[in-house]
């Protein structure tokens, strides 16, 4: 039987975004197996050297269009250490609450996508369904649903409103309901257990040969998470569990995100009681002023003179929805970075593609580049 290169993209609907995989057959055997990325391509990185740092908080939230507010924690963290600024531990408290929320409507967004992929209607529905409960709070006090730009050098743009905390609560009671309704339509249907055990296998070795992190890492059995590893903002003041499975393949991808999200909950529960218990501000006290507005009078006759900081390098990684990012920034003085770099987990994850879809059938690469959660905004930037 001849051989054949076959094209799944730039528009096929199993690429959830504008990227195009290009493998390599025989028959129904996969042989080879090229990831084409660029096709949403924005200068992200660029863009934002001509950006005062708050204005950059834009760019962040279309960088990850599902996981928005985790990419404004990572440049703010980053950008907050080149300039010298400390938030107050309220503000801190408040991030990692939205950047926990974000993470649960993140996986229930992948999940919801996953089970349609392979077929399952009702847990699509019964997905979106409940992330829009996650939505309904951001939008309380951020005013938006998908891009947000919530957070501040020095803090985040306002408080919570009052109920938020019971919001979450009640919130997080009917979530723990449903993960198990998750799993009782997914773990006890034969479609799905015979489309994912034992697909799509990428053992712990190859995850860290190829830099490959997130669930896909901890399904391989590695219980490597930032937030234990190297912690940031708050979490080493908050008890939760490492999520990790052994299977390395589509179905412990499948568990290690539902388990992320139970301990997302009761991260959560831990968050809200401290937030209820200790009120204060919510932006550092010690901002500098120039953040969009780099020159200033000086004198009495207010001529306008280009302001001039202390320099700084910053770098930030944190554990977002699909495994360790990383941001880099340098202030040279001015009014914006001189340099922005990211690190995408997505792009990571996705250029050992050939290690864990090469021999399986074309009809498995669906669940297998389902299981990955691709993100194509952070991939191309």
């Amino acid at each position: 039987m001849s051989e054949m290169w076959i094209n799944m993209g730039p528009q096929h609907p199993m690429t959830h975004g504008l990227w195009n995989l290009r493998v390599r057959i025989e028959g129904e055997i996969i042989l080879d197996a090229d990831p084409e990325m660029g096709y949403l391509h924005r200068g992200i990185e660029k863009i934002s050297e001509d950006r005062h740092y708050n204005e950059i908080i834009t760019l962040m939230d279309r960088t990850c269009y599902v996981a928005g507010i985790a990419w404004e924690h990572l440049y703010i963290q980053a950008a907050e250490q080149a300039l010298h600024v400390t938030p107050p531990e309220r503000a801190e408290y408040i991030r990692v609450l939205t950047e926990e929320m974000q993470r649960l409507a993140s996986h229930i967004m992948w999940y919801a996508a996953f089970v349609q992929d392979l077929g399952l209607m009702s847990p699509f529905l019964y997905g979106m369904r409940d992330r829009d409960l996650l939505l309904d709070i951001f939008q309380s006090f951020t005013g938006g649903r998908l891009t947000y730009e919530y957070m501040r050098v020095g803090g985040v743009r306002n408080d919570l409103p009052p109920g938020t905390t019971a919001q979450v609560r009640q919130t997080m009671d009917w979530l723990m309901d449903r993960f198990v309704e998750y799993d009782r339509l997914c773990l006890g249907s034969d479609i799905f257990r015979r489309r994912c055990d034992d697909i799509g296998v990428l053992k712990a070795n190859d995850c860290v040969t190829y830099g490959v992190t997130g669930p896909m890492l901890r399904a391989a059995g590695v219980a490597r998470d930032l937030r234990k590893d190297r912690p940031y903002a708050v979490y080493d003041q908050l008890e939760f569990d490492v999520a990790r499975a052994d299977s390395a393949d589509v179905t412990g991808r499948y568990l290690v995100r539902l388990q992320e999200m139970r301990q997302s909950v009761r991260i959560l529960r831990q968050v809200v009681d401290w937030l209820d218990g200790h009120p204060g501000p919510v932006m550092a006290e010690h901002v500098p002023r120039w953040l969009g507005a780099p020159y200033a009078p000086i004198g009495r006759e207010g001529y306008l003179v280009k302001r001039s900081y202390p320099k700084g390098l910053g770098f930030s990684a944190i554990e977002e929805p699909h495994g360790e990012a990383a941001a880099y920034v340098v202030n040279e003085g001015g009014e914006h970075p001189y340099r922005v770099k990211f690190r995408s987990p997505v792009f990571v994850n996705l250029s050992a593609v050939k290690k864990y879809l090469v021999g399986y059938r074309v009809a498995d690469i669906p669940p297998i580049l389902g299981s990955v959660d691709v993100c194509v905004g952070e991939v191309d930037r």
